[in-house]
């Protein structure tokens, strides 16, 4: 790992905090610096989705009674008693057992897989390579404020009682 921060993985570039890493894991470790990366844009990708299903559950509901609740936090309460969380947690351990090679591969030196860059490419967004280095800083940074986004809407739906906008 070269000296630039995170190894001149994309996001660490812009006007905001260049080098935030108050706990210097890249530091301390850098061999594992590609698998922190592969984790957050993970994390962020999910909670970039979670941002937009917690604002749609509050216009939109699925058919059936179990689906009905008054906010995103009983609906929450409600697939943990009828199950349907363990169905959830399944599926998502069995997407995680099967691409683990891959992310653990992040630690041979000789894999050229970038941190969350798993191939798929339908709309063919990474043929200019100045627009795809453009959209990889584009979704880092969106996912950091996806997951800050997530924490703090949860966390009103928590203290208010309230849906969408938490008032």
């Amino acid at each position: 790992m070269n000296m630039v921060f995170a190894g001149g993985l994309p996001g660490s570039e812009g006007p905001e905090l260049k080098t935030f890493d108050p706990l210097r894991f890249a530091e301390k470790s850098p061999e594992w610096v590609p698998w922190f990366r592969e984790a957050e844009l993970k994390h962020g990708r999910i909670c970039m989705l979670a941002v937009v299903g917690l604002v749609v559950a509050e216009f939109a509901r699925l058919p059936g009674d179990v689906f009905q609740s008054g906010t995103v936090i009983e609906a929450h309460d409600n697939m943990v008693r009828s199950g349907a969380m363990i169905q959830i947690l399944g599926w998502v351990s069995l997407i995680e057992i099967i691409t683990a090679r891959a992310s653990f591969a992040l630690f041979d030196p000789e894999n050229d897989r970038a941190p969350g860059n798993w191939g798929f490419d339908p709309l063919g967004f990474g043929k200019d390579p100045t627009k795809f280095k453009k959209y990889e800083i584009n979704e880092l940074k969106n996912g950091r404020l996806a997951m800050m986004a997530f924490s703090g809407m949860i966390t009103e739906a928590v203290a208010t009682g309230h849906g969408f906008p938490y008032l």
